[in-house]
């Protein structure tokens, strides 16, 4: 079920452009992995709150099977519209309530941007998603932004998280941590404020 905090109309913000999460181009970090982790992309790929696709016709370029899920009907039409090679299968869905055909299917979850932009409430909710997501054994690979830029009085979203409360989460949920690192690359004005970390699915939910 849906948690039942407040968090933004995702659909009304496309409509209005307002969208600055939106590049129009993949985060250059997803790179910066691969290179460190040439094996790391592969398999039955999901990105959760995959936006206009960008991230994910990068992962299908490499040979993933990629699935982008969105919960805002405007960011999968235009994603749809952008992938002129059908690289990557779009699904209209929420991560709090996923369809079961995207149930213990994937062998990697990769993610930029959504965790970060949901109110602080919902992250364990978002993590029990992609922990129900990901076969047995599955990998989840993300970029966090640690230290978004705020004006005075400004809350977000993007919201920002500790690395320490950012590793918790995840071993709390039944993740074992692998690895994490500050990237060296990003997008303009992202560059050190960012944080990667790779975890692994344990056997059993903590």
């Amino acid at each position: 079920m849906k948690p039942e905090i407040a968090s933004p109309d995702w659909n009304q913000l496309y409509e209005t452009g307002e969208t600055p999460w939106d590049k129009g181009l993949p985060t250059p970090v997803l790179a910066e992995v691969q290179q460190r982790h040439p094996q790391l992309f592969q398999g039955e790929v999901m990105v959760p709150g995959c936006g206009t696709g960008s991230d994910a016709r990068w992962l299908a370029a490499q040979g993933c099977r990629a699935t982008g899920v969105d919960i805002a009907p405007l960011a999968v039409d235009r994603a749809r519209s952008l992938d002129a090679g059908q690289g990557v299968q779009y699904v209209l869905a929420s991560l709090f309530d996923l369809p079961e055909e995207l149930r213990g299917k994937f062998d990697l979850v990769w993610e930029h941007t959504c965790l970060c932009a949901l109110p602080p409430e919902l992250r364990k909710s978002y993590i029990q998603g992609v922990y129900a997501a990901l076969k047995g054994g599955g990998l989840v690979a993300g970029v966090f932004f640690i230290d978004p830029e705020m004006d005075p009085g400004e809350t977000g979203p993007p919201f920002g998280i500790s690395p320490e409360e950012l590793t918790g989460l995840w071993a709390e949920a039944g993740f074992r941590v692998q690895e994490s690192w500050v990237p060296t690359t990003g997008y303009p004005g992202r560059v050190g404020r960012e944080r990667v970390l790779i975890a692994a699915k344990a056997a059993k939910a903590a």
